[in-house]
């Protein structure tokens, strides 16, 4: 075969036929769910004949982009808000629907599970969702007790154990040391001129302590440098702790929610998550489902408007899918002003991927998965999903919240501690050798008073 032939060959090859012209679906006609989910799926009723007379959202442009790259044809069939409160679940009503074939195709983006697909097929995974808690926007804490909070309480505890310590040391080394200046002065006197001492020495003001006993002033400058230290530490963290705000922690994870004395967990009824809580005797999820069980109320039917409405009340923190999360944050923040009302945590180690639900041995399955892997791969549907999926940032508690700073542990003074702590010993050991050298001192002169001369008067 010549080289003119084999080229002749593949430009005739290249030329597309008549049957490669039509497409694959022409003819074909879809009936598909309909749910009323905005911003995600919108629709417009007569207001003379409640007849839906125009739809938009997500899922809208997926069809219509499928129809098109398809050729076929599609009708929404709308699924009312009163079947999913018969059904118990929005999953359940929607798969009801498709196994009764009142529709061939589920628009919402739903969880594969191996339990379904006896009656129903899914097509090819179109994204990958993360899930994180939905929740009230944290407030500001009344924060009285600022002036205490940069120490932890053990941190407190010390001081006022070492307080007590160093007022008595210094007490007994005074009433057991003949200093001229406390002579005349009671003990409780003593005690209390000590305490005072003591105290603005903590609060660095200085102090003045009129004696020159070596075992007293080691004690007193070992209690001066732990006072430098602690006062330090303590102005630092409060600086920090007054100007940052103070704001309640927002719940990331499933123990923080667990954990969480003023909020209950809420899910979607009929979830893999509900049932997972539901099923879970111990642990974190046993104890997130016990709370499920006790407020039967907080498994809720994803009913337009219930989300957010529940979530203002602050009793709860919703767990459901990030980008769900943030449609219903942007939602309730443009209907109150722009306020932030709601916010989300950051998301949970837990992630799901979304198909969308056909029937059982569905005829064009292969052709639609071809032009759904199209849609992901080409970014087509990242840029449908911005259209509708907004990020409400000035109301991300993560990025807008400035933590606070922990407050200083004992730990943190274990140095200042153990000067003051070599300080007592050292100002003790001094004190013990100075009385036993008095001792040994008045021994002394005693023996030298007994030992007089004796003189001899001759005769």
């Amino acid at each position: 075969m010549s080289f003119t032939t084999l080229v002749l060959f593949g430009l005739v090859s290249a030329v597309p036929t008549a049957k490669s012209l039509v497409k694959p679906m022409t003819g074909v006609h879809l009936k598909v769910s309909a749910y009323y989910e905005p911003p995600i799926f919108t629709f417009v009723k007569d207001v003379h004949n409640s007849s839906i007379i125009q739809y938009a959202g997500l899922y809208k442009d997926i069809m219509d982009w499928l129809s098109t790259s398809l050729n076929f044809t599609y009708s929404f069939v709308e699924v009312p808000a009163n079947a999913v409160k018969t059904h118990g679940s929005l999953d359940s009503t929607l798969i009801d629907y498709l196994i009764r074939k009142e529709v061939d195709m589920i628009s919402r983006l739903m969880t594969p599970r191996v339990d379904l697909l006896n009656v129903m097929d899914f097509t090819t995974p179109v994204t990958v969702t993360q899930f994180a808690f939905t929740q009230p926007f944290p407030k500001l804490e009344e924060d009285i007790l600022a002036s205490v909070k940069p120490f932890q309480t053990m941190v407190w505890l010390s001081i006022g154990i070492s307080f007590i310590a160093v007022v008595l040391a210094m007490t007994f080394v005074i009433r057991n040391g003949s200093i001229d200046h406390y002579k005349n002065k009671t003990t409780a006197g003593i005690i209390l001129e000590l305490a005072l001492y003591g105290l603005v020495i903590l609060l660095g003001q200085g102090g003045r302590l009129p004696c020159n006993r070596l075992s007293l002033r080691l004690i007193a400058g070992s209690w001066c440098l732990m006072a430098v230290v602690l006062s330090y530490g303590f102005s630092g963290t409060l600086i920090s702790n007054i100007t940052a705000p103070k704001y309640e922690p927002v719940i990331n994870t499933y123990e923080d929610m667990a954990n969480s004395k003023t909020m209950r967990i809420t899910v979607a009824s009929g979830s893999p998550f509900a049932e997972n809580m539901l099923n879970a005797t111990s642990g974190v999820m046993g104890k997130l489902g016990d709370s499920l069980r006790q407020n039967p109320g907080d498994l809720i039917l994803r009913l337009p408007r219930q989300i957010g409405d529940n979530l203002l009340t602050g009793c709860c923190a919703y767990l459901e899918s990030k980008t769900i999360g943030d449609i219903i944050v942007r939602t309730v923040m443009m209907k109150s002003g722009r306020q932030c009302l709601l916010t989300t945590g950051k998301p949970v180690d837990y992630s799901e991927l979304l198909s969308f639900g056909i029937t059982k041995n569905f005829r064009y399955r292969s052709i639609i998965d071809q032009q759904l892997q199209l849609m992901r791969e080409s970014g087509l549907f990242s840029f449908f999903r911005k259209k509708y999926v907004v990020e409400a940032d000035k109301c991300n508690a993560r990025r807008v919240l400035q933590p606070k700073k922990k407050p200083l542990t004992l730990f943190d003074f274990a140095s200042a501690f153990f000067v003051l702590g070599i300080g007592g010993i050292l100002s003790l050991l001094v004190f013990f050798s100075e009385w036993i050298s008095i001792i040994c001192l008045h021994r002394r002169r005693r023996l030298d008073r007994g030992q007089r001369p004796v003189l001899f008067l001759m005769n």
